[in-house]
């Protein structure tokens, strides 16, 4: 379900749920080269800016999981709040978001000593987040309140709530940061914010039942991931119109980050 990407290791990172596994994926062959292990139930996941630690949303346990990507070692677990979802870390990597689903609060850990330092109240069932280009706003998507939570993470206090569509899902940010994308899985589109007015100015049918989303800053494009209809949609953002459907195996889903861009 969850979906990680390093440019730097090379590797693809994915969490099974069922399984209790993290798959290792070599991004240029395509093929599983390992797979760890998880007592608990791995969800969310989110790398540091240098790719040196993996770190695992795990939703029974209430914890989350700092793993070495060195060698697949466990580091540390550090409790959270109920059923840890979406994971999301800080431009500099000195903060780690955590949306605990089930006690309606983002969660915010000092990755240095992996100490609680905040827990942010928001609306009912937050599942997963966007950050600001500029790292200075933190966007928690609320399933069962069908709206997303505008955070400032100085201050770690919401200073806004946009209502969106039905049951939303997922968010993406746009590379400018004017513009952040919700898939909204029972409504069947995508509801596009404007960051300035802080409201929703037009929405994108896409496949049915959207999940994941992401944000190509290098093409301009957002890919979204239908589990119902086996298919990514492609979005032109500029136009906010679907330029492309892409025919996918069963039930295409993608939690995360799952764009790999170039490096230099």
């Amino acid at each position: 379900m969850g979906v990680a990407v390093s440019a730097k290791l090379g590797k693809v990172f994915v969490s099974n749920v069922d399984g209790q596994s993290i798959s290792v994926i070599d991004s240029k062959t395509n093929q599983v080269i390992d797979t760890l292990a998880i007592k608990g139930s791995p969800v969310g996941l989110a790398l540091a800016p240098d790719s040196s630690v993996l770190y695992v949303a795990d939703w029974f346990a209430d914890q989350v999981l700092a793993i070495n990507t060195s060698n697949l070692q466990e580091q540390e677990a550090v409790a959270i709040g109920q059923a840890p979802a979406g994971l999301l870390v800080s431009k500099d990597g000195k903060r780690l978001y955590v949306a605990n689903r089930d006690s309606n609060d983002i969660g915010v850990i000092d990755t240095v000593d992996l100490s609680v330092i905040a827990r942010i109240a928001v609306s009912k069932h937050p599942y997963s987040m966007a950050l600001s280009p500029s790292g200075a706003t933190l966007y928690a998507v609320n399933v069962q309140s069908n709206n997303v939570s505008v955070i400032d993470t100085v201050s770690n206090r919401v200073s806004k709530t946009i209502k969106v569509g039905e049951h939303p899902y997922s968010a993406a940010v746009s590379a400018d940061g004017a513009h952040v994308y919700v898939t909204n899985t029972q409504s069947d589109d995508v509801s596009v914010i404007d960051t300035a007015q802080q409201k929703v100015i037009t929405t994108i049918a896409v496949g049915a039942y959207p999940e994941g989303i992401g944000f190509d800053n290098t093409t301009q494009q957002i890919y979204v991931t239908s589990w119902a209809d086996n298919l990514v949609s492609v979005i032109d953002a500029l136009s906010n119109k679907v330029m492309a459907s892409i025919a996918t195996g069963l039930q295409s889903r993608a939690f995360g980050q799952f764009i790999l861009e170039a490096t230099n």
